[in-house]
């Protein structure tokens, strides 16, 4: 225990803790208790501690079909009506799904599982023949009374409502829903109204409505119904809670989950025991910071609303680790430094919490130690951060971000600009508008003459657009409007001349090359790899893109579909050399809801610097590679983190070396808290030689 009894104690900032109570019944003997906490800050005004799970507050269960022992498929479904020979499991191409098949008679199950909060979200993979129906079951009360999104293969999607026997169609979208296919039916809901989600191609989003339907939905577990002479195949269905807060216990006794009270609870002279997991997060929603030194007092309620009297309340102070930066890794993220200004300090991109996706420029100003956010009245309006790319120039950081919707263009000065220091020069210039692609995606280089050559995409294709010096966006340029390959992935930077290094990948597991000319010219796409992996989450296969401009070459690094991560080199006139392998370990992708390789590169010197994510441990690995080709054997960095994300930077030049900083995501699985700052140590440059002769040993120390 981190306290002793009624004795305060210190905890970390983003890391769980516990919190017990000892409550003595000695009067009211039989009364039923129910038990809620509340907090203050500093001595403030108390306020209800409502239940999140974390670090991610998405509770969800998935009931997978694809390997079910034999005989315990039935053991999933209730048979409300048709019998156990309507259900049987089947195999296609090793994958297995559950079938249900109606005779003469409909089929009505009831899927069998067990949370301990209330669903607010159906999810259903399945596969209908031509012109059958099959409904997914929400809202239900009995077999008389509930709601069922019916789905009509190659004709439409409908919500029935069953009330009393008699049924209604209360909403009809006309849909070509696809037959003989597998496709992703959703239903969300909220007091009365109900979303629909249909996505028949795992590249894109697919449909989406929503539909008031008069009456409150009733929680329910989800079901399937087949009429008559039908049938329906399932891969999986999801069952997920999408609300912050719960009103049910994980488990009775004292263990406390998911819950804003405890069980009822009722004792005659004795006591009983009240376990709360907590956690005080560094940026939360507002977004907002909590302080080295704050204070925290927690109190029980009863259900009365009544304080429960207490000799002492718990008292916590909060602390922050060094190097900590909490917040939220950018969903699908290029360069993001940290950058750092003349001065020293560093600057790094992220959100405050994954329940406030807003955009926040954090700084530095004591070599990473600690960090806090700059100009946070003035930060873009525009969240939903999916797809960010950056560059740094002189006193100003630039970003070009893809939501679902838009791209938009941000600029921040940091501390060293003459004139405005740690302000937000421009914030959320929309550059272009989209047909929404199945991974956000953009990046960006800065030329010389103050022009930003910008990559992001749309459905099917990688766009190009080249803001003038003035602040004009030019044209827009379709890269490879003729050729049927869907383009993803896309990767800048700049190289001498202002010609602009350019890569993609294709959703065949191609890599691509080209050169975006001064001019704004592309000359011809170049093949740079095969094998990438052909799934919506290879789409950013390529790391960001490494210039060394004393031997006037880009390294391009790429993953291939077994997890190695390869290197080709191109020189000042786009010459490719030959592919040599950067490390045989396996390297994650996707790690969490970022459709891109989990590694990233930097150049320092004749070297390339490399951070990958190990496939089936989460360690972070650096390597790096001189100037004679060859890579080094792996180092470990991080262990036992299971690391989501990394980016980095050369910070800290000085006489003795440099330092290759980055911020890593210590294993958040998506959610809140874990973004951390460390560095891997660089070697000095050899004063008086060319940095392309530095031979390989020099490139760590």
């Amino acid at each position: 225990w981190a306290g002793a009894l009624n004795q305060p104690a210190t905890v970390q900032a983003d890391r769980p803790f516990r919190l017990r109570f000892e409550v003595e019944n000695t009067a009211d003997a039989g009364a039923e208790h129910r038990f809620s906490l509340q907090f203050r800050r500093h001595q403030g005004a108390w306020e209800p501690l409502t239940a999140e799970d974390f670090p991610y507050p998405v509770k969800k269960l998935r009931l997978d079909f694809s390997s079910v022992p034999e005989g315990q498929l039935a053991d999933t479904w209730n048979l409300i009506q048709g019998d156990e020979s309507a259900l049987s499991w089947q195999q296609e191409d090793a994958v297995g799904f559950a079938r249900f098949a109606a005779g003469n008679e409909p089929v009505l199950a009831l899927a069998r599982y067990q949370t301990h909060w209330q669903p607010a979200e159906f999810a259903t993979y399945l596969r209908l023949p031509e012109s059958a129906r099959a409904g997914i079951l929400f809202g239900y009360v009995d077999e008389d009374n509930h709601f069922r999104l019916e789905i009509e293969a190659g004709r439409a999607l409908r919500i029935i409502h069953r009330d009393n026997g008699r049924e209604t169609t209360v909403a009809h979208q006309d849909v070509e829903v696809k037959a003989d296919h597998w496709i992703e039916i959703k239903v969300a809901w909220e007091g009365s109204r109900a979303t629909i989600g249909y996505e028949w191609d795992p590249y894109m989003e697919g449909l989406e409505f929503t539909e008031d339907l008069g009456v409150a939905i009733a929680a329910s577990r989800l079901g399937l119904y087949l009429p008559a002479d039908s049938s329906a195949e399932v891969g999986f269905v999801e069952i997920e809670d999408l609300l912050a807060a719960s009103a049910l216990p994980f488990t009775a006794g004292a263990g406390i989950n998911y819950a804003d009270t405890t069980p009822v609870w009722s004792a005659s002279s004795g006591h009983g025991e009240w376990e709360f997991p907590l956690v005080v997060r560094y940026f939360y929603d507002g977004p907002a910071m909590h302080e080295a030194g704050d204070t925290f007092e927690f109190r029980l309620l009863d259900s009365s609303g009544e304080p429960v009297p207490a000799a002492s309340n718990p008292v916590v102070t909060l602390a922050v680790p060094e190097r900590h930066l909490g917040g939220v890794f950018v969903e699908t993220p290029v360069r993001l430094g940290p950058w750092e200004a003349s001065n020293g300090d560093l600057y790094f991109l992220m959100e405050p919490s994954e329940t406030d996706n807003v955009m926040m420029a954090v700084k530095s100003t004591d070599g990473g130690a600690t960090w806090r956010e700059v100009d946070g009245a003035n930060r873009p309006r525009t969240g939903d951060l999916e797809g960010v790319g950056q560059a740094f120039g002189s006193d100003r950081i630039h970003t070009l971000h893809q939501t679902s919707a838009h791209v938009f263009y941000h600029v921040f000065r940091t501390s060293d600009h003459p004139g405005q220091p740690d302000t937000w020069e421009i914030t959320d210039e929309r550059l272009a508008s989209p047909v929404e692609p199945p991974v956000q995606v953009a990046d960006l280089a800065l030329r010389s003459d103050g022009s930003v050559v910008g990559v992001y995409g749309n459905l099917e294709r990688v766009l190009v657009r080249i803001r003038s010096p003035q602040g004009q966006w030019g044209e827009e340029t379709v890269v490879d409007a003729g050729i049927d390959r869907d383009l993803s992935g896309p990767v800048v930077v700049r190289g001498a001349n202002d010609t602009v290094h350019f890569a993609y990948t294709g959703i065949d597991g191609t890599a691509w090359y080209r050169q975006i000319l001064p001019n704004g010219d592309l000359t011809p796409g170049q093949p740079l790899a095969s094998g990438l992996g052909t799934g919506v989450e290879d789409a950013g296969g390529i790391l960001p893109l490494v210039y060394l401009p004393d031997s006037d070459t880009v390294s391009i690094i790429y993953r291939l579909d077994n997890g190695e991560l390869w290197e080709r080199r191109a020189d000042g006139a786009g010459v490719l050399s030959e592919a040599v392998q950067v490390t045989s370990r396996a390297v994650v992708t996707n790690a969490s809801d970022a459709e891109q390789v989990g590694a990233d590169a930097i150049g320092y010197g004749a070297c390339v610097h490399v951070l990958f994510i190990e496939e089936d441990t989460g360690r972070l690995f650096h390597t790096s590679r001189g100037g004679d080709g060859s890579w080094s054997d792996p180092t470990l960095e991080v262990d036992g983190a299971n690391v989501m994300w990394v980016r980095g930077a050369v910070v800290k030049r000085n006489a003795d070396g440099a330092a290759y900083g980055y911020v890593y995501d210590a294993g958040s699985r998506g959610g809140s808290g874990m973004n951390k700052y460390a560095e891997v140590p660089l070697p000095a440059l050899h004063a008086g030689a060319t940095t392309a002769s530095a031979p390989a040993a020099s490139c760590a120390r």
